[in-house]
């Protein structure tokens, strides 16, 4: 799980940084934590989260504006509102709130706000995969396509570019194999994400084109249409 905090109170980012480590013992689940002290540092960051603990009331711009430009931007992302006015409560679901949690939280509901969140999540569509910028947990259906890069797979997901230390054969292994496809020595492709194709290519719904083998083009177009039969697509 890849996890921000967004507050403007060093006590408190730290008071969560404890709960959060004994959280990840406790449930032996692995947590990796960013902490920004206001909403324009989080905004400026180039990374995507699966959970970010936002603050309320912060000096400049408040956790509400924060988290309507975060939307734009990233709509998978779970935010747990954390503040000291219980009042905010409502005004917090106007950005599509995954929890509330009154300041001091309580360890009891933010264990219960963590798990409800990870029992949401269907665990066989998860990678974790070692990247340059430490470990990430990727969730399947956001992967567009993955692109090999000698010995490191470029992974490109609707909230950005992960370049991972696994060989891309290593990475298709673990992808559910009715739902992607080598379709190139260099390319593994998402069949949710197309948008079209030739016999030479594949356009991808983020308008980027992976190249079709033509050793692959028969397999490819048997199994996208095994796919679109079982999921109905389109």
């Amino acid at each position: 799980m890849k996890a921000a905090v967004c507050d403007d109170e060093k006590v408190f980012r730290d008071e969560l940084s404890e709960m959060l480590k004994t959280y990840q013992r406790d449930r032996k689940t692995e947590i990796y934590t960013d902490f920004y002290k206001n909403g324009t540092e989080l905004l400026s960051s180039p990374y995507s989260y699966d959970v970010i603990f936002m603050d309320y009331q912060m000096s400049g711009m408040d956790g509400i504006e924060t988290c309507r430009l975060l939307r734009e931007k990233n709509k998978d992302s779970i935010i747990i509102f954390i503040s000291a006015y219980p009042a905010a409560a409502l005004d917090s679901f106007e950005v599509n709130t995954f929890r509330f949690l009154a300041k001091p939280v309580d360890r009891d509901k933010l264990y219960k706000a963590l798990d409800d969140y990870l029992n949401s999540i269907d665990h066989d569509n998860l990678l974790l995969l070692n990247t340059h910028e430490g470990k990430w947990s990727i969730k399947t259906s956001s992967i567009i396509y993955l692109e090999a890069a000698g010995k490191h797979t470029l992974i490109r997901t609707t909230g950005g570019t992960y370049d991972s230390h696994n060989h891309l054969k290593v990475i298709e292994e673990m992808l559910p194999a009715d739902k992607f496809f080598r379709c190139h020595k260099a390319f593994v492709v998402n069949f949710a994400h197309i948008v079209n194709h030739t016999t030479e290519e594949i356009l991808m719904d983020n308008g980027e084109r992976a190249y079709l083998g033509k050793h692959y083009s028969k397999q490819f177009r048997e199994a996208f249409q095994n796919y679109i039969i079982r999921y109905n697509k389109g």
